[in-house]
């Protein structure tokens, strides 16, 4: 694998915020991994970290272990016994979003499948929490009703207040609920503190709109104006998939048997891990040492028996420190260290000195008396 990876040919896009680089084509037995840098951290005493978006060609998820990456600096491999390197919280540099809002009016209610739905959004929190502001809200006729909230530490005690949650209100406003969960989660995501984030509102429903109150067109047109992704999951035979397909951005999924409900549902739960996967924080402590030359190329390589990969990107070592190096560091990507490395042939210019003022000598006296 890897001479595959050494006779790869790569397309390096080198820049202040990253490069990307397509993997060998001489690696058909695996895929190729699409692997961008989007920012990085650089700090002493010798901490580099990038922030990566790696993808497969057939948007299959892809699960990575430090281990997996090998690193080379300026094209030498730090051996593995040496290399300190660690995955960390992506919390740092994508705020993700979720708000599932589930239609507790209809049919199902009253069904033996009941506990079965309730099941199933606790197995789609489990999964799609990882790392995630997310909010569970139930509605009926009578709207939205909150039971865990975006920053809750606990989700247990609302997820029991939903299973006790029942009716009062049979005929729905399905529209208007649409309308103000999508509002809801739009709203939570404008506070997002990270320099990226992501939002996805899962609604899920098992009828028609009954109230009247709002119109599809209304829906689509929220929809249109949020930034927002739409997963729309429609339980059994009394819904309107026609409809319902209208705002799946970039899905609906549909089961016409409520015995079959954990299937759409864990589609969702699927499409949420992989594009919360993409992002990783990638931290490893250089090799190089203090000295004149400061700049730097680091290659990271993927090299597992599923995918293969790599990706090249330039940094700096002025500020590194003989001091000893944590790869766990906290990242700090909005000090912008990621700047392209300064220019070695140039040399670092340093400000200067300002000459010594001299002391003007003292006039004899006999002159300060002219």
């Amino acid at each position: 694998m890897l001479a595959c990876v050494q006779g790869s040919a790569r397309a390096v896009f080198a820049s202040a915020v990253g490069a990307l680089v397509l993997g060998g084509l001489g690696c058909a037995s695996t895929p190729a991994l699409q692997i961008k840098v989007v920012d990085a951290a650089v700090a002493p005493p010798a901490n580099v970290a990038l922030h990566l978006k790696i993808t497969r060609p057939d948007g299959e998820p892809v699960t990575l272990e430090d281990t997996d990456f090998k690193v080379l600096e300026d094209g030498k491999p730090i051996p593995a016994k040496k290399l300190k390197r660690a995955l960390l919280p992506t919390t740092s540099v994508v705020d993700h979003y979720v708000l599932i809002a589930v239609d507790l009016s209809g049919p199902i209610v009253d069904s033996e499948y009941l506990s079965t739905l309730h099941d199933a959004i606790g197995n789609l929190v489990e999964r799609a929490g990882k790392d995630t502001h997310l909010g569970v809200q139930a509605f009926d006729g009578d709207g939205l009703k909150a039971f865990v909230n975006f920053d809750d530490a606990d989700r247990k005690a609302g997820l029991g207040g939903l299973r006790r949650f029942r009716p009062h209100n049979r005929t729905v406003d399905l529209w208007g609920s649409y309308l103000a969960a999508l509002d809801t989660l739009d709203e939570a995501a404008s506070h997002a503190t990270a320099p990226e984030h992501s939002s996805q509102l899962i609604f899920v429903t098992d009828r028609r709109d009954k109230a009247g109150k709002h119109t599809l067109d209304e829906a689509k047109e929220k929809l249109q104006a949020s930034k927002s992704d739409s997963f729309v999951v429609g339980l059994g035979d009394a819904i309107d998939q026609v409809e319902l397909r209208q705002l799946g951005r970039p899905e609906a999924f549909f089961t016409d048997k409520f015995k079959d409900l954990r299937k759409p549902l864990e589609q969702v739960a699927d499409k949420l891990e992989a594009r919360r996967d993409e992002d990783l924080v990638f931290a490893y402590c250089s090799v190089q040492k203090p000295g004149k030359k400061t700049k730097h190329t680091v290659q990271l390589r993927v090299e597992t028996k599923e995918v293969h990969g790599d990706v090249e990107h330039d940094f700096s070592s002025a500020t590194f420190t003989r001091d000893p190096c944590d790869p766990h560091q906290k990242p700090d990507f909005s000090a912008k260290a990621s700047e392209a490395a300064p220019d070695d042939s140039a040399g670092a210019e340093e400000q200067p000195k300002p000459k010594p003022r001299r002391k003007k000598k003292p006039k004899p006296a006999d002159e300060e008396d002219q």
